[in-house]
């Protein structure tokens, strides 16, 4: 029974029944974003990098308006195909791929950061999970390499709702429950300089910025 759900939830009645779930959960919450943003796009105009954390931005399509949906970097297949479909009917663009931990495993992550890295120099943001597929909460070396290479500043951004489920999966996915605040916390910007300087110092920085951040958003949402 379980396999036949999940087989369901990832076809195309599934995601789109997802997406349609995500709207009301949407429509019933009370949006908070720190700090305060009036325009909606995190006060940049010209193209950076989101960076968030696996199983945390089911709701980050909503943190836009319609017309400025950045790129949304998903794997080919499995849940991350899921989620990203289930985006894709919300009006968000999407390239597939991911990197890989396991050696030999092409996931198609070359071809995917080649597609970002268009993606920025044409000046369209894109938003990627800074954490590799079964890794949670350590920051890969891809997301760092893309900002080096394009020129574009990292924006961390974490979110969440005050009504949710914490999922029992390697990345502790939400699962976002309507009549919600909907709590989205960005940091600064982040750029890392294309010189050969090592990424361990950047991948760290980021790895605790997000930390704080994921931690202020339950904050908020808890009311604590």
């Amino acid at each position: 029974m379980k396999e036949a759900i999940k087989a369901f939830l990832r076809g195309p009645a599934g995601t789109r029944l997802i997406s349609t779930y995500l709207r009301f959960v949407n429509l019933t919450s009370r949006r908070i974003v720190e700090p305060a943003d009036p325009d909606q796009r995190f006060g940049h105009d010209g193209p950076v990098i989101y960076a968030t954390w696996h199983g945390q931005n089911f709701i980050f399509a909503f943190r836009f308006p319609k017309g400025h949906m950045p790129t949304l970097l998903v794997a080919h297949h499995g849940d991350g195909r899921m989620a990203g479909q289930a985006m894709s009917h919300l009006g968000v663009p999407l390239i597939h791929g991911s990197g890989s931990t396991e050696a030999g495993i092409d996931k198609g992550g070359a071809r995917a950061f080649l597609g970002l890295l268009k993606d920025l120099r044409r000046g369209q943001s894109v938003t990627l999970t800074a954490d590799v597929p079964k890794v949670a909460r350590e920051v890969g070396e891809g997301i760092v390499l893309l900002a080096r290479k394009s020129g574009v500043p990292i924006i961390p951004v974490a979110m969440t709702t005050s009504r949710r489920r914490t999922l029992g999966t390697w990345d502790r996915m939400q699962w976002n429950l309507p009549f919600s605040k909907m709590v989205f916390v960005a940091g600064a910007p982040m750029r890392v300089p294309n010189d050969s300087s090592p990424l361990a110092p950047y991948q760290e920085e980021l790895r605790a910025t997000l930390e704080t951040l994921q931690s202020r958003a339950f904050q908020i949402a808890d009311g604590e």
